[in-house]
């Protein structure tokens, strides 16, 4: 397998009031928006996972090409779902290319270049930077995958992010819209009037 691509949706959206995956986005939601930026890029399949009311984000996934995987443990933070995806996508792929939930706005051309440095470099962790901030999407070599599965609850990805410089290729980009994410409502209508700005 190549580079799979894994949606991280199981947060409980606490901040934003409402569920943060069902927002409306132009004609779409924001996780289904999510899920086209990333059909549109050379992923060998894209997997969703989800936690919190996991059952209506998947009622509306339903037409669309993805597997979805369910994180029990959602409340253990974003660790625990991609720790989900690590265990329950088989084989274990090339990589794994990590994407929020939240980042609607992107577009597709962030995880395109991602890819390209990834598939030109084969570093471990290729990850976006704008002005030197690290954002997501980010590509996480399936060579990380038991040491990643071996963090316990208390220590976040970073742990492995930040621990291998050696192999950790950073790709600047000028979108600062890979530092941004929605965890309140005003950072979503800021999200939407600047998507609704660029796509005319």
């Amino acid at each position: 397998m190549g580079v799979v691509g894994v949606v991280l949706a199981a947060g409980e959206s606490r901040r934003m009031g409402k569920l943060k995956a069902l927002l409306p986005f132009g004609e779409r939601t924001v996780i289904e928006q999510v899920i086209h930026n990333l059909l549109q890029v050379n992923l060998d399949s894209v997997t969703v996972v989800l936690g919190h009311r996991a059952s209506e984000i998947a009622a509306v996934l339903e037409p669309l090409p993805v597997r979805i995987l369910h994180n029990v443990r959602y409340r253990e933070g974003m660790t625990s779902s991609v720790r989900t995806a690590l265990q329950q996508i088989v084989p274990v792929p090339e990589a794994y290319l990590l994407a929020l939930a939240d980042q609607p706005h992107l577009g597709h051309e962030p995880a395109q270049r991602v890819l390209e440095a990834f598939a030109q470099t084969h570093h471990g962790l290729v990850i976006p930077t704008y002005q030197g901030k690290r954002g997501h999407p980010i590509i996480l070599s399936g060579k990380y995958r038991q040491e990643v599965l071996a963090l316990d609850r208390e220590q976040g990805l970073n742990l492995v992010t930040r621990g291998h410089p050696e192999d950790t290729l950073e790709v600047p980009l000028a979108d600062d819209g890979i530092l941004q994410d929605m965890d309140y409502p005003e950072e979503y209508e800021a999200v939407l009037k600047r998507w609704q700005q660029r796509t005319g």
